[in-house]
C-alpha cells in the first residue's frame, strides 16, 4: 500500500496555513515598517551628526548670529539638494500640512522659528532667529534653528555616540540645533512622532500652550530664582518693569526675566480666565477672588500645567515696595489668589508668546 494525503487534508492544511498568515503577517510587516523607520530615522540623524562633528574639529559648531549662517558654513560639511529660507519653508517640505498628536493639522509654512518648534530662550538658549529648511542629498526635507548662544565646543574633545540598534546615532555636536524632519516624503501617515521626527527639538506646532481672550501663552516653566542682588540690577536697568526687591530666590523675579518683562506675563484678569479652560461650568472669575466647590475637568495637562494643584505668577506686584507679587493657585474644587508669592518655589511661569 501507498501512503498519501487525500485531497480534503490539503486542502484542510492550505486553510489553515492561510489562517495563520492572516493572523501573523500584519504583525510581522509591522514589525518590519518599524524597523525600516527606525533605521530611516537613525541614519538621517547619524548623517546630519557626522557633519557636526566634522564641524566641530574645526573649531566651526559656533557661535553664529541666525541659524542662516549656520547653514551657510553647515552646507560646506553636509551635502545639501535645496535650501529654503522661513518665508518658503513650504518648497522644501513634501506635505501642506501635518497631523499633531492631538489630532490637529499643522500647517508646515508658520514654522517660522524656533518657537513653532517648542523651544524655549534663557540665560543660554535662543532659538529666535528665522528657520531655515533643507532637502539633503539623499531627499530627506529637515527645518533647522540653531541656538545662538551655544557655546563653541573644543576642537580636541571627542564626543561619545548614543546608538540605536547598536549603531552609532548622535553625539553632543549637533545639540546646538533644534530639527524637525520627514522621512516619508509624501507617503502617510504624515503625523507627527511618527514619520515626522524632532531632532533636539521639543514639540511642533503652535507656540500656544492655550489663548486667552486673543492672547497666546507659551507653555508654563518653573522660573529660576535671582538673588536679591541680581533682582536689584534688573531694577536698575529698567527694562524688565520689576519696581523693587527684598528677597533672595526671588521665583516671581525669575519668571519676569524669562519672559523678557511684566508686560509679556498675564494680568490677575487672565489668570482669572484660565479657570474657565479647567472647571466645569465656564465659572466667572475675578482678578482678586477665591472660588470653592468648583467642578475639576482634569484637562490641566492639556496646557502643560501639573495635575492636579499649581501656582502661577502674574506680572502685578504688590504695591510700589515689591515686598510681594500676584499668584493664582488652582486646586481640584477651588482656585484663588495670593498677594506674596515672590519666594515659592512652587510658582510657575507663564509668558506671552506669538
Amino acid at each position: 500500500m501507498k501512503n498519501a494525503f487525500t485531497l480534503a487534508e490539503l486542502l484542510i492544511t492550505l486553510a489553515i496555513i492561510g489562517v495563520v498568515a492572516v493572523v501573523v503577517l500584519p504583525s510581522l510587516m509591522t514589525n518590519v515598517n518599524d524597523r525600516v523607520n527606525a533605521e530611516k530615522i537613525r541614519s538621517t540623524k547619524y548623517k546630519f551628526t557626522k557633519a557636526t562633528d566634522h564641524m566641530k574639529s574645526l573649531g566651526l559648531i559656533g557661535p553664529y548670529n541666525s541659524t542662516d549662517d549656520f547653514v551657510d558654513e553647515l552646507q560646506k560639511y553636509f551635502k545639501i539638494a535645496k535650501r529654503c529660507d522661513a518665508n518658503h519653508i513650504r518648497a522644501c517640505w513634501p506635505t501642506d500640512t501635518v497631523k499633531l498628536e492631538d489630532g490637529k493639522e499643522w500647517d508646515i509654512a508658520n514654522t517660522k522659528t524656533g518657537k513653532q518648534l517648542k523651544m524655549n530662550n534663557d540665560d543660554t538658549h535662543d532659538y529666535s532667529s528665522d528657520n531655515v529648511a533643507i532637502i539633503t542629498a539623499d531627499g530627506t526635507p529637515m527645518i533647522l534653528n540653531y541656538n545662538k548662544k551655544c557655546e563653541a565646543l573644543d576642537p580636541m574633545k571627542t564626543y561619545s555616540w548614543s546608538t540605536s540598534n547598536g549603531k552609532p546615532e548622535s553625539n553632543a555636536t549637533a545639540g546646538c540645533v533644534a530639527a524637525v524632519f520627514e522621512i516619508n516624503g509624501n507617503g502617510r501617515p504624515n503625523t507627527f512622532r511618527k514619520d515626522v521626527v524632532v531632532f533636539n527639538a521639543n514639540g511642533l506646532g503652535s507656540a500656544c500652550a492655550l489663548e486667552i481672550d486673543g492672547k497666546c501663552f507659551g507653555a508654563p516653566f518653573s522660573p529660576t530664582p535671582l538673588t536679591k542682588a541680581e533682582c536689584e540690577a534688573a531694577v536698575a536697568e529698567g527694562k524688565l518693569g520689576i519696581k523693587a526687591c527684598h528677597y533672595d530666590d526671588d521665583y516671581w523675579a525669575g519668571a519676569v526675566k524669562q519672559c523678557n518683562g511684566v508686560q509679556n506675563m498675564p494680568t490677575m484678569a487672565d489668570l482669572g480666565k484660565i479657570a474657565s479652560l479647567l472647571y466645569e461650568g465656564n465659572p466667572s472669575v475675578g482678578a482678586e477672588q477665591d472660588v470653592y466647590n468648583l467642578t475639576y475637568n482634569n484637562k490641566a495637562s492639556q496646557y502643560g500645567f501639573p495635575e492636579p494643584h499649581f501656582w502661577v505668577c502674574s506680572g502685578e506686584e504688590n504695591g510700589t515696595n515689591g515686598y510681594g507679587a500676584y499668584s493664582r493657585y488652582f486646586d481640584t474644587t477651588s482656585t484663588g489668589w495670593n498677594s506674596n508669592g515672590r519666594g515659592y518655589s512652587g510658582n510657575l511661569g507663564l509668558c506671552l508668546g506669538d
